[in-house]
């Protein structure tokens, strides 16, 4: 059942009663142990009421951008991050869609997103949008899911009913590797990866920092992303 806009709003309220307010600082903590990105820009795409952004915020220094299509959501995400305490200058929020997002080519060191994937309409485009905004040498971690600092059991008490492979709604097509890969190959200079853990499906995108490789080298495969 889809929401009403007072309950998504609700869900948009990052504070102790989030539904997942225990899951997103261990999310965090994990990116950054991960790939050890803790300065330069970060841009959370689909970020809601940034929960994701405002945990890195916390433990980095990290300039901060949350983009996501719905404004009420980006009202809501600013109001969160000034009632966990983050700087105003840190952070910039703007409204744009992961397809053509309104920012420039090199834009971000890290680029973040989870559960905006699922809703996605070409996630080929989608893909190729975050190639382009993301800096040589930077990393992506997009997808859904929770963190693997977590029990499974808690994650899995957490994860939403629909999210399973045999599930044929539209919103559950990308967790299937193939899926992905098939959108991934649309992206040739890009090196990545798709994590399957048990808690959650992943891609972790770079872009080299030469694009000088060999052609036989550039088939989407996973090459030199952490």
């Amino acid at each position: 059942m889809k929401k009403n806009k007072k309950d998504l709003l609700a869900f948009y309220r990052y504070d102790r009663h989030h539904p997942f307010a225990a899951m997103y600082p261990l999310l965090a903590r994990q990116i950054v142990d991960d790939f050890d990105i803790t300065g330069g820009r970060c841009l959370d795409i689909g970020t809601g009421g940034a929960p994701l952004l405002i945990e890195l915020g916390k433990i980095t220094d990290l300039e901060l951008s949350g983009m996501d299509i719905n404004p009420d959501a980006l009202a809501l995400a600013a109001e969160n991050a000034r009632f966990h305490g983050l700087p105003g200058d840190r952070l910039t929020f703007l409204q744009g869609d992961v397809h053509a997002m309104p920012l420039p080519d090199d834009y971000a060191r890290l680029v973040v997103s989870r559960g905006s994937i699922p809703f996605w309409d070409d996630h080929a485009a989608a893909f190729r949008e975050i190639f382009r905004v993301l800096q040589p040498g930077g990393l992506t971690f997009v997808g859904g899911g929770f963190s693997r600092y977590q029990s499974l059991e808690e994650a899995n008490r957490m994860r939403p009913h629909w999210a399973r492979k045999d599930n044929p709604e539209k919103r559950a097509r990308w967790l299937h590797r193939e899926f992905l890969e098939e959108a991934l190959l649309q992206v040739p200079e890009a090196d990545w990866r798709i994590i399957e853990d048990g808690y959650g499906t992943w891609v972790v995108m770079s872009k080299p920092a030469s694009s000088a490789r060999a052609d036989g080298d550039r088939k989407g495969a996973f090459h030199a992303v952490p």
